[in-house]
């Protein structure tokens, strides 16, 4: 039986004399928007009232045309133009947001949940989270895109999307562990793992509030220096209920074989 104090007390013996690593590790994968904790910084630009006064009313180019002249000399296909238009670029940012988190994204979380377990035996590289790109690959964008795709369908009413989030909660370590998993499989085995550990992850999840809350009067930087803290913490509860999972025969060292140390380029 495991408990809150003892997992974050073997995830602080993890990070000994590697937690330096682990930053940088986290802070660059921020920078691509993979973390849990980690803030998203995007550039915003701000005006003045009186400058959006002169953008909106002000002479147009030379001339003395407004905004609200051209506005009117608009017609019905302009209008139709520029909505079609605009729908083109958002289905194309779309596409493009898709890509990124289904075969960047997703998988360098996956990488980076390697590390972290390897992390657990000995100081590992920062390229174990590169090895993922190895195949299968394909099949660890395939398997991490449904599963993503089935939770964020469950989202839109809620309930569903949070309870499946956290009874697919190990497939991330899963994949890490055995890249070849199917989805079936993978999806089985994570929740067979959660089975009765699903409120109390929640609970461990929210034990870092008081240290979120901390971060948030530093502007949001010290959540960058509690991601490595965080992940540590979910990698020490994936290795507990990996042994549970053994114990209760529900999977065996042919199909997990364990965090074995390898180079990224062999």
């Amino acid at each position: 039986m495991w408990t809150r104090s003892l997992l974050k007390q073997n995830a602080k013996d993890a990070l000994r004399g590697r937690y330096w690593r682990s930053f940088l590790l986290c802070f660059l994968l921020t920078l691509l928007g993979i973390g849990d904790y980690s803030p998203q910084y995007r550039v915003t630009y701000d005006l003045a009232s009186d400058e959006l006064d002169n953008l909106r009313y002000g002479p147009v180019w030379e001339g003395n045309a407004s905004v609200q002249d051209l506005w009117a000399e608009l017609n019905d296909s302009n209008l139709l133009f520029l909505l079609q238009f605009g729908v083109v670029l958002l289905l194309i940012g779309v596409v493009i947001g898709l890509c990124w988190a289904f075969f960047l994204v997703n998988p360098l979380t996956v990488g980076r949940n390697r590390y972290f377990m390897e992390s657990r035996q000995a100081p590992a590289p920062m390229k174990t989270v590169l090895t993922i790109f190895r195949p299968p690959y394909m099949n660890v964008v395939k398997v991490s895109a449904l599963v993503s795709l089935k939770i964020a369908l469950g989202s839109l009413l809620i309930i569903p999307g949070i309870y499946w989030q956290y009874c697919y909660w190990m497939v991330p370590y899963l994949l890490a562990e055995n890249p070849y998993l199917t989805t079936g499989r993978a999806m089985e085995l994570s929740r067979q793992m959660m089975e009765g550990e699903k409120l109390r992850t929640f609970v461990l999840v929210l034990s870092f509030i008081g240290w979120i809350v901390l971060s948030a009067l530093t502007l949001g930087i010290g959540l960058l220096f509690l991601e490595p803290y965080y992940q540590a913490t979910m990698a020490e509860l994936y290795a507990v209920l990996r042994s549970k999972a053994f114990s209760l025969n529900l999977t065996d060292e042919n199909e997990l074989c364990g965090f074995v140390r390898h180079d990224a380029g062999a």
